[in-house]
């Protein structure tokens, strides 16, 4: 009996055992990411829809393009940029969006494969000269976004040619440029496209420079521990670009909109309640 007793002991350790083996299998190595946000966001990444009280995006999209028995638990914790860089290091958050170029220490992270393109362009609420060079606008204001890196503006900055103007956020930099305190902004043409075009800036005419002053590659920076999660990601991102679902998901939350931005045609109630 004694014998028996362990016999059938050890068959439920073994059991139990693979039972843990198989479950640990189904699940990703990181099933709980929690992503910091350098809130509100900015659209088409990922941004606060205040409507729906949620984060959306095509960051969003992507996470909830995993199938269910490998889907990560995303926990999107409201931050800023400087914060997001600590907090990933720190191991209190895993992992945030956004580019190398942009770190303050970029070799204590890991990184995923792009998910999209970021390009900039120069901004003005005049129009551009089809030769524009930001030579020639010696002591120039150039609006740009707090806590943020512009390496192909910093050797104006460096030398004074030009002056940055630092404001907390998309929407503030385009609200001083309308408001003539500076005399060109810089922003992802995402970002533009999402800000200039909106309602509050009905009157304002915007102007995209003819070309592009920088091109970053963009994706998910990752604690340097969470390789398996970087791994994940990237399987993920693969099929999520392939299948198209990348760029239905960008034309989702950018809506079809093309520079110059002219001043909008308003409807009687709105120009009522402009004046008033």
């Amino acid at each position: 009996m004694k014998y028996t007793y362990q016999f059938i002991l050890s068959l439920m350790l073994v059991f139990f055992s693979l039972a843990s083996t198989l479950t640990s299998l189904a699940l990703p190595a990181n099933d709980n990411l929690r992503f910091v946000i350098n809130a509100p966001g900015s659209s088409p990444y990922i941004y606060f829809d205040h409507e729906k009280s949620s984060y959306r995006g095509v960051v969003v999209d992507f996470f909830e393009s995993f199938d269910d028995s490998d889907a990560f638990n995303v926990k999107y914790i409201d931050s800023s940029r400087a914060r997001n860089e600590k907090l990933v290091m720190s191991k209190e958050a895993d992992v945030f969006f956004g580019s190398a170029i942009w770190l303050e220490n970029p070799k204590k992270f890991i990184y995923s494969n792009t998910i999209m393109p970021h390009v900039s362009y120069i901004y003005s609420t005049k129009k551009f000269q089809e030769q524009f060079s930001l030579n020639a606008h010696n002591g120039a204001l150039i609006c740009t976004r707090h806590a943020f890196s512009y390496p192909f503006l910093q050797p104006y900055f460096n030398d004074g040619k030009l002056v940055r103007v630092d404001s907390s956020s998309q929407k503030s930099i385009v609200s001083m440029l309308s408001k003539g305190r500076c005399d060109f902004a810089i922003m992802s043409e995402e970002n533009a496209r999402g800000v200039m075009f909106d309602s509050e800036f009905c009157q304002n005419e915007f102007y995209q420079s003819p070309i592009p002053v920088m091109s970053d590659e963009v994706g998910f920076i990752i604690n340097e521990n969470l390789t398996q999660t970087r791994d994940n990601i990237n399987q993920q991102l693969l099929a999520f670009i392939n299948s198209g679902a990348r760029d239905k998901s960008i034309q989702k939350h950018l809506k079809s909109r093309v520079f110059p931005k002219r001043v909008c045609q308003q409807t009687a109630d709105t120009a009522l309640s402009a004046e008033n």
